[in-house]
């Protein structure tokens, strides 16, 4: 058994339990963390939760601030829930964030991690069986900006979006939140792997109009069959 084919058994199993296997980069994050203390950043929304795992990386690495996790998925926001309120500092909300407040229906994937409110390309599930669409769940989208706005949340924040190609509406609905945000975490496509989703060449140049820089870059997503980078992780963070 090749290391491919050993990583795509090992998340099998992990996604059945309702965890995703990846490479968290300890460098990059220790940098990360070191900005967000230096500027007094102690609030992240961990946007696309799935089931807990990335606000039990922040935890892991120290992060002592308010997190708020966002999970559409009934299943996986149920877990989500679970992690959550062993922790009074963490709390989770079931909703999507989108670019308007609506009703809207999320495709569910196999491996539930891969899950999106965008259609699955053909190519996704022909090189990864485990991204194929199994059901569909009617859904609550909110904005960025709505949600803090009934809230009351005035803070600067860290944000960071997993939402599988849906990245570019999240931010569109976060237009009078851009101020406050002062690290962005991206995973971006390097090619379409959802319908209608922005790409990264389109996603870095606008994300910089912003105000921002891109801190660090590390591969994400590999196709299994090609080797060929398919998605990466970004981390922005704001000019001061």
């Amino acid at each position: 058994m090749n290391k491919i084919e050993l990583y795509q058994q090992i998340n099998r199993l992990i996604n059945k339990a309702g965890f995703d296997a990846r490479r968290f980069p300890g460098r990059n994050y220790r940098m990360l963390l070191k900005y967000l203390r230096e500027n007094r950043i102690n609030s992240c929304f961990d946007v696309g939760a799935n089931t807990g795992q990335y606000a039990q990386f922040l935890r892991g690495l120290d992060f002592k601030g308010a997190i708020r996790s966002f999970e559409p998925q009934s299943a996986a926001f149920k877990k989500l829930e679970q992690h959550a309120v062993k922790d009074a500092d963490w709390e989770a909300y079931h909703l999507a964030l989108g670019a308007e407040v609506k009703k809207s229906v999320i495709n569910i994937s196999k491996n539930s991690v891969s899950s999106s409110i965008l259609a699955v390309q053909d190519f996704l599930t022909e090189s990864v069986p485990e991204t194929a669409v199994v059901g569909r769940e009617e859904i609550s989208v909110e904005t960025i900006d709505h949600f803090r706005k009934k809230n009351g949340l005035a803070d600067k924040f860290f944000l960071k979006i997993d939402a599988q190609g849906f990245e570019s509406k999240i931010l569109e609905g976060a237009e009078a939140s851009l101020p406050d945000i002062y690290a962005l975490e991206l995973e971006l496509s390097c090619i379409s792997l959802y319908k209608e989703e922005k790409l990264l060449d389109e996603m870095k140049p606008w994300v910089e109009s912003k105000g921002f820089y891109l801190s660090s870059f590390e591969n994400g997503f590999i196709d299994p069959q090609s080797g060929r980078l398919l998605q990466v992780e970004a981390i922005f963070l704001r000019e001061i």
